[in-house]
């Protein structure tokens, strides 16, 4: 086993004198992303005392855990860092076992213990799965070598292993760039490139990109703003061949040294799968995000919940505090129902937001669809209004309305009656979306989970200006794109005083 980045045993170190009469509730996560990092955070904030409870985080990645949102813009040479999640040290201090570079291999339901690659076992009282998602591989000719690994060109991005191997090979082969798959990740990847100098083509074999929650207009608008970014979308295409110098499409070829693969995941539920655990699309959680087996549970992009594994960090981190909740018992009664559906485009020189499902007829008696579309400028707003509550929409370069609209959706509050009006953000007619009137509840930063009653509380400890808000709740360390309602929220608290 690799030697762990702060402690030196598997068991978390505990304090000086633990009690003789207990040993402590061991809970052990496997996998050291987002969710598993705000798991181990959460627990340790509900029981403070590691006599009671040890938490064992185990990572097969060599770092600890970071921002992996990021990892789209740290593929750029004068931007490739990976923003850890906590400073040098706080793993330690919070007397969390936090190892990386450590595989799991194996569940023994039975013994309550995980094997590791190199043969050590490890007990756990709550073992918890976070084991996130791997990238597929589309089926095209020559995209692996003899050896079944990805072939010379041809790379994912899923993590920080992956984003050195491309990053190292852009420096060597600075030319064109195919990227294969429209969908967030892929026109992340390709904005990222284009804006660093890079000709980039995307080839997507639906007729849109983002096409799962993007119409058809506002895919067409996406298109041409994407265009004048410099990346090019060839649609209704499909990659068939790699040979290291260019893609043979079934149409077409695109003459490049490099192609990032960009077609989707699926959920990594082998470990479940082979421990005899329900699996379906992930590995099946209940309200209580327990699988099959109670002593174990799943959070994150390994967890099907109610048939859906969504894929997204907000989800997952509210995971992450329903389920410390359970296993603290600080809430036994805690239960996951679902999270919105909201996910945005983080790209330089575009903004794209999703809320909830368009309806698949926009003129249908029991939705009312409000749609601007300006091609020219970029720009186009779909909004979905049903029984007076935000139902679906999408926004292609509209940032003005965004805050208020995921407010709407969020928290199922009235619409005004004027959507146009709240589209352009006119403030008449989203005062009653204003910051004074916003509920504590309402989530401001999703990558973050940081809500309004957060940080009016990190004002009424003395936090004085925007930065301090940053810093105390890391709202806006994300995708950056809550930037604007966390000034705003700033703002409406010190002008209340």
């Amino acid at each position: 086993m690799s030697a762990p980045t702060q402690v030196p045993n598997l068991t978390p170190k505990p304090s000086p004198s633990p009690s003789p009469k207990s040993s402590p509730t061991r809970v052990v996560v496997v996998g050291a992303g987002m969710a598993a990092a705000r798991l181990a955070e959460e627990l340790r904030v509900r029981q403070p005392d590691p006599r009671r409870l040890a938490v064992t985080v185990l990572g097969a990645e060599r770092e600890e855990p970071y921002n992996r949102i990021m990892l789209t813009q740290a593929v750029i040479a004068d931007r490739a860092h990976l923003a850890r999640l906590k400073p040098a040290g706080w793993w330690a201090r919070s007397h969390i076992g936090m190892h990386t570079s450590t595989s799991v291999v194996r569940i023994d339901r039975l013994a309550r213990q995980v094997e590791l690659a190199d043969g050590e076992r490890v007990d756990y009282d709550q073992l918890v799965l976070a084991t996130g998602a791997a990238p597929r591989i589309p089926p095209i000719d020559g995209i692996r070598g003899p050896d079944g690994r990805l072939a010379a060109g041809a790379f994912v991005l899923r993590d920080a292993a992956h984003c050195r191997e491309l990053t190292a090979h852009l420096a060597a082969h600075p030319g064109p760039v195919a990227v294969v798959g429209g969908g967030f990740i892929g026109l992340e990847v390709a904005c990222a490139l284009a804006a660093a100098g890079h000709d980039v083509v995307v080839v997507h074999p639906r007729a849109w990109p983002m096409n799962g929650c993007l119409d058809a207009g506002a895919g067409a608008v996406l298109v041409r703003a994407l265009g004048a970014l410099g990346v090019r979308v060839v649609t209704g295409a499909r990659a068939t061949r790699w040979d290291g110098a260019s893609l043979v499409l079934d149409d077409g070829e695109v003459r490049c040294r490099t192609v990032v693969l960009a077609a989707g995941s699926a959920s990594r539920a082998e470990l479940a799968q082979a421990a005899g655990l329900e699996v379906g699309d992930g590995v099946v959680v209940d309200d209580e995000l327990a699988t099959s087996d109670p002593a174990i549970s799943a959070i994150g992009d390994c967890a099907e919940h109610r048939g859906v594994v969504s894929g997204l960090v907000a989800p997952a981190w509210d995971q992450a505090v329903t389920l410390a909740a359970r296993l603290t018992d600080s809430d036994p009664a805690a239960r996951y129902l679902g999270a919105a559906s909201v996910t945005r485009l983080k790209a330089d020189g575009i903004d794209v937001v999703a809320l909830g499902e368009l309806a698949p007829d926009p003129v249908a008696d029991d939705t009312a669809v409000t749609t601007i579309s300006e091609p020219a400028r970029g720009r186009y707003a779909r909004v979905d209004v049903a029984d007076g509550r935000v139902v679906g929409a999408v926004l292609v370069g509209h940032p003005e309305p965004v805050g208020v609209l995921t407010q709407l959706y969020e928290s199922a509050l009235p619409v005004p009656d004027d959507v146009v009006s709240v589209i352009l953000g006119r403030a008449e007619a989203v005062s009653a979306a204003s910051p004074a009137t916003m509920p504590a509840a309402a989530v401001v930063c999703r990558c973050n989970g940081v809500s309004k009653g957060d940080l009016v509380a990190a004002w009424g400890d003395g936090v004085r200006d925007r930065a301090g808000l940053v810093e105390r709740t890391r709202a806006g360390t994300g995708c950056g794109g809550c930037s604007s309602a966390v000034e705003g929220i700033c703002g409406w608290l010190r002008e209340a005083g």
